[in-house]
């Protein structure tokens, strides 16, 4: 079972929205007739990279001495 699978959709939703202002921030630099496919392919892209990347719990305090 992947990590994706464990993670909700609003989850999903919430980091695509965090991304927004970026994303149509980076749009003004493409034609105006092809923003709305790349913006699509830019969130696809993110929803990709979130079922491969491996998310694990930052080291503690306490990791860094016990190494």
């Amino acid at each position: 079972m992947s990590i994706f699978e464990n993670q909700s959709n609003e989850e999903t939703l919430t980091i695509i929205e965090n991304f927004i202002p970026k994303i149509k921030q980076c749009l003004y630099n493409t034609e105006y007739q092809e923003r709305e496919d790349l913006e699509q392919e830019i969130k696809l892209k993110i929803i990709e990279k979130l079922a491969t990347v491996r998310f694990q719990d930052p080291p503690s305090f306490w990791d860094f001495f016990s190494s």
